[in-house]
Parts: C-alpha cells; structure tokens; sequence
C-alpha cells in the first residue's frame, strides 16, 4: 500500500508510488471480517484511546492481541472484557502470571506476527517498539504506529522493509495523520512544505528563568491533550515536535529544510500542507486521539465514528499561530539537526531524551538537565555508525548508559 512517497509502503513494484494498492475493503475480501488487531501498549493513553475505538466498531474489528508494560491489573481488566486470545506483559510486576501469558520484550514480537492478526497498533513508547515494527511489516502486516521513536530511531530500516515485504505503514500521531490525509493522491514533488503544529505545551508563556525551575507537576499539566507522562514531558520541551520532524521526514519523504514548526495553543489545526502553487490544505479536528487511531486502521475509507462530538468552529472561537521561541525551547532545534546529521544521531537524541526524562520525572535532574544531558550525550555519541539495526542500537545502548552515568544513577 502506497499512499505517499515513503508512507503506506508496499512491495508491489508495479504500482504508481502514489496510488494506494489495497484498501481496508480490499482486505476484507482476502480475510473474514472483523479484521485481527495486535494492540501493543495497550494499557496506556494511546492504548486504551484505540480500545475505545475497537469497542465502538466490533463488527469490523476485534483484538485478538493485547500486551501491556507492566501494569497487570489494568490488562487483566482489558482481557475480562475483550477476550483476546493472546495476552502479554513485558515486564511482570510478579512471577504470579497467567500461565498462558506471555512475558518479556519477546511478546511484543509473538503478538505482532500472529497469523490472526491483519493489523498492528503500535502504541508502545519509545525505542522498545522497534522489534515488533519490523517483524509486523516483515509479516506483511499493516502497522498503525504511535511509536514515533520507531521512525526516529531507524526510520530508513523500517520504510525498507514495509516496501521489501509488502508491509504497510500507517501513522496513528495527530500531526502526521493529518498531513497524510491532506497529501492524498499528490505527488511529492507537489509540496512546497509541510507545517506541523504545537500546542506550545505547558510552558508556552513562561520565561526562560521559570522554565529551567519548572517542577514535575508544571510540566504534566497539558493545556490541550490527555497523554502519557513521557510524552506529555516531551511536549514540555519540544522534543516531541523534533521527534515529530525526524518521522515527518522518514514517512513523506519531504527533506527536513521543507518541514516547519508553529505553535498552535488550541490543538485544533494539526498539520498543514502548503503546495508549489501556493494554496494550502490544513487537517482540523477536536484533540482526541480517537480520531487518527480510526484513520489508520481505515485508510484510505473513512467509516461512521459517534466516538468524537460534532465539529463546532463558532463555538471553537479563534484560531492563533505563533513562531517556536528556539532561545527557550532548545530541544527542538537540537533535535532536528540531529535528524539533519543521520546515522545514529538521531537514535543518540531519542535514547539520551527517554533517560534524561526518567530521571526528571522520578526527581533526580532538573528540568533544565534534560537538554543539558541530550545535548551532552549527541555530542560525545551521534558520530557513532549507524548504517546497520545493530549498529544503531549498540548508539541506543550506549546514550542510555551515557546519560544514566553522567546523572549518577
């Protein structure tokens, strides 16, 4: 399945680069429906937002899969209620499992490759999802990816393989669901640039002083979305539009000097695509994740959602933009030149960032410390090899243990 350049890859040669080759119909007539659905992650933000999803469309799809974290009382309940046949923890709180449960990092890959399954949520954060992406697009599978560290980490590994096996590739982020859905059926060379948005996150209208001295709690307190605590940090300082950046670029194939950030505080507008002709598409809709999750497993369709309340612009009031504040936000800069330099750089930045938000969270650096220890650790690391998935997670590896060490953990 092709939609875009490098998005929704296929393995049929034949077909133009731009023309989707099997939509969710198309499979449906290859399989019974409901169509098989891997959920990993499946108790977290994304996670649950898809159950919600899946709950509300049983007729065309069902989990067949669902594995979790760590957080066993919550999957349990998950399992009471939707019967997967197929259940895993990666990292059991106790030795008190189910017996037929599976465990460890290994599950994510059994859930993802099951012949029962025709469609893969990847809702895992960060760099753990990279296994279970690749060997879901190796099986042919279609992949809705949340897992925005996936692409950050080996976004040309992961684009190859979709197209050498015959995977698909869909993304479930808000920003890059929106620009797919506005680059529908054009060609790359249409694209003067793509614009994604920000909320600007907690700190929009805090000084550079305040920011440094900015508490946990500060920096949980979304103005706009409900997500999980790391990226709701990432948010805080930006890293997650450069993460954003890096993926935008891996999936649309538009060079990064062609990729814009603006600051959007009501998360209404969520990317946009301005054209060589100088007209532009933006994607609107209310903040809920629901949204992109049921695009990506229905793409290119669209199917009847009541999940999501009606689209109300009167009431919504203005809409206002603003330019990034670089000077107080330098994560986001930092990140896209690491995107910029390539090989492992941008593996260094992502792993040297989950670290260093670890330790803010559990309170031992400072908010300040986080770009502090990225931009360290991109510096001492991100000349290492990066060409091959080894060679890139031996850099993972090694900005983990970078940053663990210079915080003293």
């Amino acid at each position: 399945m092709i939609a875009t350049e490098n998005v929704i890859a296929s393995a049929n040669a034949e077909t133009p680069a731009h023309a989707p080759t099997r939509s969710l119909t198309d499979m449906s007539s290859m399989i019974t429906p409901p169509v098989g659905v891997a959920l990993l992650g499946a108790t977290g933000s994304v996670g649950t937002s898809a159950l919600r999803v899946l709950e509300r469309h049983r007729e065309r799809f069902v989990p067949v899969a669902l594995t979790a974290h760590s957080n066993q009382d919550a999957l349990q309940e998950q399992v009471a209620q939707f019967s997967p046949a197929y259940v895993g923890l990666v990292a059991p709180p106790t030795d008190e499992l189910p017996e037929d449960w599976g465990k460890g990092r290994s599950c994510l890959v059994e859930a993802a490759t099951r012949p029962d399954v025709q469609i893969v949520i990847n809702a895992v954060v960060g760099a753990a999802g990279l296994e279970a992406t690749l060997a879901a697009l190796t099986a042919g599978k279609r992949v809705a990816l949340a897992n925005k560290e996936t692409l950050v980490m080996a976004g040309q590994i992961v684009t190859d393989t979709a197209r050498r096996h015959g995977g698909a590739l869909v993304p479930v982020d808000s920003e890059h669901s929106a620009i797919l859905q506005c680059l529908a059926g054009r060609e790359p060379s249409d694209v003067r640039r793509l614009i994604i948005t920000a909320s600007g996150g907690p700190f929009r209208t805090w000084n550079s002083e305040r920011i440094a001295q900015a508490t946990v709690s500060d920096a949980l307190r979304h103005p706009t979305w409900q997500m999980g605590s790391k990226i709701t940090i990432d948010s805080a300082t930006l890293a997650n539009k450069a993460l954003e950046v890096i993926e935008a670029h891996h999936l649309f194939g538009i060079p990064y000097d062609r990729i814009d950030v603006v600051v959007h505080p009501q998360s209404i507008v969520h990317s946009l695509v301005e054209f060589v002709d100088g007209s532009v598409l933006a994607q609107m809709g209310v903040p809920s994740m629901e949204l992109p999750i049921l695009y990506a497993l229905t793409w290119p369709e669209r199917l009847p959602d009541a999940g999501v309340p009606p689209f109300d612009l009167v009431g919504l009031g203005s809409l206002t933009f603003e330019a990034v504040r670089h000077d107080d936000f330098p994560m986001l800069a930092l990140g896209i030149a690491a995107g910029r330099q390539g090989g492992a750089a941008p593996a260094v930045f992502n792993a040297a960032n989950e670290v260093a938000v670890a330790h803010f969270l559990d309170g031992r650096l400072p908010f300040a410390g986080i770009v502090q220890c990225v931009s360290a650790a991109v510096d001492a690391l991100g000349t290492m090899p990066g060409d091959t998935l080894d060679a890139l997670l031996a850099a993972d590896a090694a900005a983990r243990d970078y940053v663990n060490a210079k915080v003293g953990s």
